[in-house]
């Protein structure tokens, strides 16, 4: 989707609250004026502030400068606007917007949402650029570094991840938190990351060693920000749900200070640091900015700048003269030093959860899915973005309004050549100034009146020689501010109200000629500023001026106006000419265009009720005379106009004209389309949409050739819907309950049972030009959500052969029965349509069955909408901790990946009450809930998270399953859906079950880890296990350990000193790395290693006083003293062999934790270093034809290669073994 961007002038003007501020003046003339700034209540302020003295000496105020000079003055400031051209950028951000932050250049922005896709965006055009960085969940913050090279994300596995900026590469990952990272900083040097997390706990990281510098800091309660301060010597923090803000040393970690404040709960968007580092700004929940002093610990300042329920994220501009605030979906601007609000609001089409501003004064603002770019040059003065001292200088020695001296000539205007009129305004401003300084005796009232008619006369003043200057729009503007501002004893004054009446009819004949000759000269911005102007003095009647103005603003506006003004007259200018159709297509691309706004939604209701009772009024009156002149397919489309304007009091109008016009013309297909209209907004679908039909069926059937060709105008839904349907039911269960029936429904009755809803008519009677295909797909979804049972099977379940005849709410009473009833009331209860349970819903006779549901099984929990677990043992009465993990329900093998695959998961005792009495809907989100299943797998929640189908982390996979109970096939059947595999379900086969899995596993995911065992052989094959209760570690002994990097770096360093000649130690690492991958070929593993051939096998003559399985003892040249304890016979027995399987690992491929690249050199050290490690070997013994047998052993071999072995001796056990 391409961004949408906009444009205004260079120097745009701010609208007022009232409708005749609406229309923007911001053009070529009128951008010469004076920008003003705004008050606190988005109005314009008054104008230049000056002092003159009275009798006493003392100052009075007066609101214009002098004569001439003030002119000169109010021109001259127009020169020193900002000129960077204002710019709009909407970006769709393809995910629900969580966080935005601009690189440092400024030319970059980037965002993150619930996807966990980071992406980087240009300021220019909004285009992206690269490929997203993924983090593979939700990442709530992101943080850039100052120099722009890393990117840091929070994400909700607990960690906090850096990306290189540019290349997009993920670089690390800081592990520490057991929860939700919801917020992270960079320092300014660069060097370090804070991070917050949902544990209550704040670190500090080393962002290029990863080292944890500071912490944990503990908390109260959830981390809301953390944020470094801009020197790097301190850090806050603040949590959601207590009054809690901190400031700590970053030096020593020392708490210094702990405010009671309550922040916003906006991840990371409440505190912003001043640039010196000495003030702290935090938003607070009760809409109040507090100010900080973080060097005495005091609050400075309170600035009350929201209503508490709508405050969400603040940003400091990078020179501190103004903030940015957002409340719901608008942001306002308040200077910094004043506290006042400044320049106009900025609306985002959602709520916005994060915003930032660049070096470059551009705001960036997130939320939903949009992300907002925009320029800030015409919604805020000029002074704001300038260097901080220079800004402040101007305004403390000059004013708010000051003026440049060096510009002044660009708009002079001669003293000598003044027309009369003005002459005489400057004579009798004069006189009120010398009446006004010497009315010291006068009472205050009277000196307010007479310094209110001084600033009238000297704003007639300005007017005239505006007006005398040609700059009629300007001079308009100021007329407007005397009349906003006229108090009563100016309303009183006869010869002031004179000239304003006068003055106003001189402006307005000026604009429109001005408007008329920029419109023929194809000045379309002059033309809708001067038609603009003259609507915003009033009195419209009679007068041509909105048209123009509309017909210009709609087609030509190139700047931000209002648009359903423009609408609004347009669609009231032709309603009254009595160009009714007209008017109708003008208010519908007016809806089409135009989202409700709340900040005019009761003004444009109103209007739009009398519009449409206007306009079916002259509709119905069209289409009668249409009917009565026999005109029937003319008074049709009248009518369905009305319809389509008003529909509940015009259908059964329409529905009775419809059936006159069938009567009479049975030829006409406009009477059915009248028909349908009407039974469709009279709720009657079904009628409707075969009236629709009989529509169709006309068209087509039409002599005319140009109506048959109408037929390409329309369509019908119904193939569509079915289509939809049909993939929905596809990755459903084979079978479903009814809970209203209580039956079950197969594929074919599933897909009819939608074509029953009222839904389905209406759908098929509401699409007829257009496929509304993502209503059709809501829809259908909705209606095929259901709920899988997951529960401990008890004798005497209802089978398939049980319930196929009949509804499962006629079975006789049992325990069993009575399970499967409560669970469909539930569902049904729960507003759910359909039910599974593997008790009915599976037809365990047939073969063909069992084997699908075996391998979907996962993916139906998956895609269910809820999966319900019934606790057997467990009892309503019973709220002591740690039920759920000691239940019987979480020792079954099938009901791990049941609950693993599911995403919303409800926990029912065995009375069916919610266990604990929990009352929110997705039970894996209650705190306890994850305690308990935590400690039954003992896994972590966020460790779950990330097991999904298929061949990778097969231990992980295992080690779950390793704890589980169940028959010897299914302990291996119940895993089929989480590896993703399709192999044969063979019930009888008892523990070959295992091994065709493990089989499958290993050949397919090269995972040679599956070896890492010791325990007793299967059946199957000798290199894999008898059961899976052998995978009760994840990560095995066998392999050995990762070694740090630090150590790594200095044993490397030393061997390279001590072997000048590389080149035994490279052809190593070649020989090694040259090794086939592991294979299966004729049922034999193909395997390679590293062998050690044993030697001077016995066995131990002392017993063993840990088991009565025999011990041996054999001798290696390059292992040294052997011990081996196993069950087989070994007496006699020549050739044995120890064999290093664990290649990938020597070889430094495991690049999970981040490891770089080396030299090939550097590799070849690296590989000596490993192989030195300890590692746990396998036993085997030779058969025939040069194959092997693993040899099972009770205990680990435990080994490591001797430091006298040549690395040549090394090379020649290099290998690839076949083991039976």
């Amino acid at each position: 989707m391409f961004p949408k961007v906009r444009l205004w002038p260079k120097n745009g003007e701010y609208m007022d609250k009232t409708i005749k501020r609406t229309m923007l003046m911001g053009t070529q003339e009128s951008s010469r004026r004076k920008s003003r700034p705004l008050s606190s209540n988005g109005d314009p302020k008054e104008g230049t502030t000056t002092t003159i003295e009275d009798a006493q000496g003392k100052t009075v105020e007066s609101t214009m400068l002098a004569g001439t000079q003030a002119l000169q003055e109010n021109s001259a400031s127009s020169s020193v606007t900002h000129q960077k051209e204002a710019k709009l950028i909407e970006i769709d951000g393809r995910d629900s917007i969580y966080s935005v932050a601009f690189l440092a250049d400024g030319k970059h922005v980037v965002s993150v949402g619930e996807e966990g896709k980071i992406r980087r965006w240009r300021v220019e055009d909004g285009g992206e650029e690269g490929t997203p960085m993924d983090a593979g969940n939700a990442v709530f913050n992101i943080a850039v570094s100052r120099d722009g090279k890393w990117v840091v994300g929070a994400t909700s596995r607990g960690l906090a991840t850096v990306w290189n900026a540019e290349s997009h590469e993920k670089i690390t990952e800081f592990k520490g938190h057991h929860n939700w990272v919801r917020a992270v900083d960079v320092s300014a040097d660069g060097t370090r990351i804070a991070t917050g997390s949902d544990d209550g706990t704040t670190y500090v990281w080393s962002l290029s060693t990863g080292d944890q510098l500071l912490g944990p800091w503990e908390h109260t309660c959830d981390l809301a920000a953390v944020k470094f301060s801009p020197n790097g010597g301190l850090i806050a923090t603040a949590t959601w749900d207590r009054y809690s803000l901190r400031i700590y040393d970053c030096q020593d970690g020392r708490l210094l200070f702990d405010f009671p404040v309550q922040v916003h709960s906006a991840i990371n968007q409440s505190l912003a640091w001043a640039s010196d580092s000495k003030q702290l700004l935090a938003l607070c929940r009760d809409g109040e900015v507090n100010c900080l002093d973080a060097s005495t610990g005091t609050v400075l300042s309170q600035w009350p700048i929201h209503s508490s329920d709508n405050a969400r994220c603040i940003a400091l501009a990078n020179n501190g003269t103004f903030i940015a605030s957002s409340a719901n979906s608008s942001v306002s601007f308040w200077d910094t030093k004043t506290r006042q609000q400044i320049g106009s609001v900025v609306e985002h089409i959602h709520v916005i959860r994060s915003m930032a501003i660049s070096v470059n004064n551009d705001i960036v603002i997130g939320g939903e899915k949009t992300i907002t770019l925009r320029t800030l040059c015409d919604i805020l003065p000029s002074f704001y973005f300038d260097n901080i001292s220079t800004s402040q200088e101007i305004r403390h020695t000059k004013g708010e309004n000051n003026d440049f001296e060096e510009t002044r000539e660009l708009v002079y205007i001669p003293n000598d050549s003044p027309n009369e009129k003005i002459v005489n305004l400057e004579k009798i401003v004069h006189e009120l100034r010398i009446q006004l300084a010497q009315s010291r005796q006068k009472s205050d009232h009277e000196r307010e009146n007479l310094m209110q008619i001084v600033r009238v006369h000297e704003q007639k003043h300005q007017c005239e020689t505006l007006y005398a200057q040609g700059r009629t729009i300007d001079a308009a503007e100021s007329l407007l501010e005397i009349v906003d501002a006229a108090s009563d004893a100016v309303r009183t004054n006869k010869f002031i109200m004179d000239w304003l009446a006068e003055f106003t009819n001189r402006c307005k004949s000026t604009l429109e000629v001005i408007g008329d000759k920029a419109s023929k000269a194809e000045k379309h911005d002059e033309a809708l500023a001067a038609y603009s102007t003259f609507m915003a003095l009033g009195s419209l009647t009679l007068s041509t001026v909105p048209m123009k103005w509309a017909t210009t603003a709609l087609i030509h506006g190139s700047f931000n106006l209002p648009r359903f003004i423009i609408y609004r007259e347009i669609c009231d200018v032709l309603e009254r000419d009595g160009r009714v159709m007209e008017a109708i297509r003008c208010f519908r691309q007016m809806q089409s265009e135009l989202p409700e706004d709340p900040g005019n939604h009761d003004e444009r209701a109103q209007w739009e009720l009398d519009f449409r009772r206007h306009c079916v009024d002259k509709l119905e009156k069209l289409g009668d005379n249409a009917i009565d002149s026999k005109t029937y397919n003319e008074a049709i489309g009248f009518y369905l106009n009305a319809l389509s304007l008003d529909p509940t009091n015009i259908n059964g109008v329409v529905l009775q004209r419809s059936k006159e016009v069938i009567e009479l013309d049975l030829s006409s297909y406009r009477g059915y389309e009248g028909k349908h209209a009407a039974l469709h907004s009279m709720g009657r679908h079904g009628e409707a949409f075969e009236a629709y039909r009989l529509m169709l069926s006309k068209i087509e059937q039409s002599p005319d050739l140009q109506i048959r060709e109408l037929r390409n105008q329309y369509v019908d839904a119904t193939a569509t819907i079915k289509k939809v349907v049909a993939q929905t039911i596809r990755d459903m269960p084979r079978l479903l309950i009814d809970t209203v029936t209580g039956r079950l429904y197969d594929k074919t009755q599933q897909a009819a049972a939608f074509e029953e809803l009222p839904i389905y008519d209406e759908l098929r009677s509401s699409m007829t030009t257009a496929l509304d295909h993502a209503r059709i797909r809501r829809e259908v979804k909705t209606f095929y959500r259901y709920v899988m049972l997951s529960h401990k099977w008890q004798p005497h379940e209802p089978t398939f052969q049980t319930v196929e005849n009949t509804s499962i709410y006629g079975l006789p009473e049992s325990p069993a029965n009575s399970k499967l009833l409560k669970f469909c009331e539930l569902v049904r209860t729960l507003r759910f349509k359909w039910a599974w349970s593997d008790t009915c819903c599976v037809n365990q006779l047939d073969k063909g069955v069992q084997q699908e549901s075996s391998v979907a099984m996962f993916r139906w929990y998956r895609g269910s909408s809820l999966a319900v677990v019934h606790l057997l043992g467990v009892w309503s009465g019973s709220r002591e901790f740690g039920c759920l993990w000691k239940s019987i329900w979480n020792t079954r093998g099938w009901t791990y990946q049941e609950y693993v695959a599911s995403e919303v998961v409800q926990f029912y005792t065995e009375d069916w009450k919610p266990y604990l009495g929990l009352d929110i809907f997705n039970h894996k989100e209650s705190p306890i809930i994850l305690s308990e299943m935590e400690r039954a797998m003992n896994f972590t929640t966020q460790e779950l998270a990330t097991l999904q189908p298929g061949l990778d982390k097969a231990r992980e996979k295992l080690y779950l399953a390793s704890m589980r109970q169940t028959t010897r096939e299914d302990i291996a059947y119940s895993l089929f859906g989480i590896f993703n595999v399709a192999i044969p379900v063979i019930y009888g086969e008892g523990n070959q079950a295992v091994g065709r899995l493990l089989e499958y596993i290993l050949t397919r995911s090269d995972n040679v880890t599956l070896l890492a065992w010791t325990g007793s052989s299967g059946s199957h094959h000798s290199y894999l296990p008898a059961d899976l209760t052998v995978y009760n570690q994840i990560v095995p002994p066998h392999v050995p350990s990762p070694i740090e990097t630090a150590a790594m770096d200095g044993v490397v360093t030393a061997l390279r000193s001590s072997l000048p000649d590389l080149s035994v130690t490279i052809a190593l690492y070649e020989r090694l790395y040259d090794l086939p991958p592991l294979s299966l070929v004729a049922g034999r593993l193909r395997l390679p290693c590293i062998v050690f051939p044993l030697a001077d096998l016995a066995p131990v003559s002392e017993s063993n006083s840990e088991s009565d399985l025999p011990v041996y003892r054999a001798m290696s040249p390059m292992l040294g003293d052997v011990e081996i304890k196993t069950a087989a016979n070994l007496s006699g027995v020549e050739g044995l062999l120890l064999t290093h399987p664990w290649i990938s690992p020597l070889l430094d491929q495991d690049f999970s934790c981040g490891a770089p690249l080396f030299d090939h050199a550097t590799r070849a050290l690296r590989l000596v270093v490993r192989l030195k490690q300890p590692f746990g070997a396998l036993l085997l013994t030779p058969l025939a034809r040069v194959q092997y047998r693993r040899v099972a052993t009770d205990s680990l071999i435990m080994v490591r290669i001797r430091e006298e072995t040549l690395l040549t001796k090394l090379m020649n056990g290099i290998r690839t073994i076949d083991i039976q």
